[in-house]
């Protein structure tokens, strides 16, 4: 009814029906990554912090508590589709300038991520820098900490790509010039 998404908590088995909502369905919360400590990273429009990145802690039937994350790139727009890497040190995301939302034409980085600090640094953009109305999305972690696969859609071919931090070389790895490889996930890799 508000137009936003509301994250839920679920157990493992349980019945669908069953997920308990984490946060007030009276503005939006989208749900990127998990850390270890069990805090979720988050994007929200949070009606007394403002729109941002936060950290959000939330143990069920307590109200939850958001932290925000500092980074410079949220000043100048929004963070979407997130990943934190497995050492939660490293993180990649898809970026838009401005304060609405579109798609096509996101650029995809990859920036340091201090969980202590809070704090998302360094931020270097790995795909359509110049934010050309393509399809770039879903930057995922695969290899550990040292490539990205995401999703690039243009003229209608949703192919695979390989990003790599060592030397900042770039291979499509998709085969099948048919298929849309979409919502792509490393094994054993956090979302």
């Amino acid at each position: 009814t508000t137009g936003g998404y509301v994250v839920m908590r679920g157990r493992v088995g349980d019945n669908p029906g069953k997920e308990v909502a984490l946060t007030d369905e009276a503005f939006h919360t989208w749900a990127h990554s998990c850390l270890a400590d069990g805090r979720i990273l988050v994007n929200a429009a949070h009606p007394k912090l403002g729109w941002g990145v936060y950290l959000l802690s939330a143990k069920d039937g307590e109200k939850p508590v958001y932290e925000p994350v500092a980074c410079e790139l949220g000043k100048k727009g929004q963070l979407h589709r997130a990943s934190l890497s497995p050492g939660e040190k490293k993180i990649c995301f898809e970026f838009l300038p401005g304060s609405t939302f579109k798609e096509p034409g996101h650029t995809l980085y990859v920036a340091d991520f201090d969980a202590e600090k809070r704090a998302i640094t360094n931020p270097k953009a790995f795909a359509n820098e110049d934010g050309k109305a393509f399809w770039y999305a879903y930057p995922r972690w695969i290899e550990g900490e040292a490539a990205i696969v995401y999703h690039l859609n243009q003229s209608g071919k949703g192919e695979l790509f390989v990003y790599r931090l060592r030397d900042g070389s770039t291979t499509r790895v998709s085969t099948n010039p048919k298929a849309d490889y979409r919502y792509p996930h490393g094994e054993a890799a956090p979302c």
